[in-house]
């Protein structure tokens, strides 16, 4: 009964197993990545500083209100005319104030609106940095896309591969699990000595721990794809896939080379971390120079109440004027440092050059060596296969020893290792120098 539930079980979990494609994964994987949705933010990011840097140019509006105490209270005027002490101040019904019974304070109330005039290039060194930032920003997340992509046809085509590397492995087991009964019959009949069956039985063992270890392998792979592809509540069963012969012949590398150095994301994200690091420079060297702005402010003055500041309230209007011209050369240093870092971005930019060219020479160079390593490895299969016949017919009739027929047996097994993996490097291979294009 228990195992009737069993089989039972496993053939539901089979029949509402996901199929998933390739592409499929790939789709999940953009859509459901945790790196992409923080690049996405990112980018948010950048857009906000640009949208604040673009308004530091213009007008602001803000409230000042402030309480002041003073070392002596108001003085009296002295009238040039009769030289006689007269008050300055009258009230509002017509009689002089004393200010001696004055207090030491007063309250200030205004609105102020300003309008930036001359900022010594810090206006526009903001925006020219913010919109560097945000190209990067932009970049980054096309970027992170790429790698994701990248990344799911690795894990899967890891999958596959391991699939049918099992495959193979499993295949190898029942042979041997053949054998070796045969074995035990002619020992029984002392055609053979002991020493052959421990010789497949060590053959056998090998076979059920590489077993064991692509199993784990598949567990692991399959388990970073449903994280990936945000799937970790379903089985999933996937689709195999067949990759094309003779991928490098559609690769113009001259053509492409030129593409990766002017165009790719690792050649624009280095251009704009220039751009960025020149517009520093322009704020750096802002700070030395004098700052002007207009203002129109609205407001009063009152001794008395805060309430009252506005009873004597006026229009001012008018441009200030700020300079800071001596802070013991730290603002000269700010600019110094600040060009220097443009020096180095300038450095980075040549070396991202460089790598670009590295990188992309390398990967065409694999694409090329996995190309035809693909075709050797299929060839080497398929003479291990034709061996391993002739081997087995010959083992079966007591022309071969135990060990040669373990060896063919092995180099099969091995040449289907090979070639799958050979298979999969190359697809990752020719995405991977695509990846650099971008």
């Amino acid at each position: 009964m228990k195992k009737v539930l069993g089989i039972l079980f496993l053939m539901s979990t089979a029949a509402f197993a996901r199929n998933l494609t390739l592409d499929e994964a790939i789709e999940l994987s953009l859509n459901n990545s945790k790196k992409i949705q923080i690049s996405s933010k990112n980018m948010k990011i950048g857009e906000l500083n640009l949208a604040r840097a673009f308004k530091t140019a213009l007008p602001s509006v803000a409230y000042e209100g402030s309480y002041s105490r003073f070392e002596h209270t108001k003085r009296d005027m002295y009238g040039r005319e009769t030289g006689v002490n007269k008050i300055s101040n009258i009230s509002d019904s017509g009689k002089y104030k004393n200010n001696a019974h004055e207090g030491k304070g007063g309250y200030s109330s205004q609105i102020v609106i300003s309008q930036p005039i001359f900022q010594g290039g810090a206006i526009l060194g903001g925006i020219k940095g913010a919109k560097a930032q945000s190209n990067i920003m932009d970049l980054s997340y096309i970027a992170e896309k790429r790698d994701v992509r990248l990344d799911t046809i690795q894990m899967y085509s890891n999958i596959i591969r391991y699939q049918k590397d099992l495959e193979a492995l499993e295949t190898s087991k029942k042979e041997l699990e053949i054998r070796h009964k045969e074995q035990k019959n002619k020992l029984d009949l002392k055609l053979i000595i002991k020493a052959d069956l421990l010789k497949t039985e060590v053959s056998m063992l090998e076979v059920e721990s590489n077993i064991v270890q692509v199993k784990n392998l598949i567990e692991v792979e399959m388990k970073k794809l449903k994280i990936e592809t945000g799937l970790l509540d379903e089985e999933l069963t996937l689709t195999d896939f067949s990759v094309p012969e003779g991928l490098s012949e559609g690769i113009d590398f001259d053509k492409d080379m030129v593409t990766a150095k002017t165009s790719s994301l690792d050649a624009l994200i280095a251009k704009n971390n220039v751009e960025y690091a020149k517009a520093e420079k322009m704020v750096a060297f802002s700070d030395n120079l004098p700052k002007v702005n207009a203002f129109v402010q609205y407001g009063g003055y009152e001794r008395d109440s805060m309430d009252d500041t506005f009873h004597n309230e006026e229009w001012r209007g008018g441009v200030s004027v700020s300079w800071e011209m001596f802070n013991f050369g730290s603002g000269i240093d700010s600019y110094r440092a600040a060009n220097e870092s443009y020096k180095i971005e300038k450095l980075n930019d040549s070396i991202a050059q460089d790598n670009i060219e590295i990188n992309l020479t390398t990967a065409y160079s694999e694409v090329i060596r996995l190309e035809k390593l693909r075709i050797a490895m299929r060839s080497s299969l398929e003479a291990s296969q034709e061996n391993y016949a002739i081997d087995t017919e010959r083992y079966k009739a007591g022309l071969l020893s135990t060990q040669d027929y373990l060896n063919s047996e092995a180099q099969l097994r091995q040449s289907k290792v090979d070639y799958n993996k050979a298979e999969t490097d190359y697809l990752v291979a020719f995405e991977r120098y695509r990846s650099l294009l971008i």
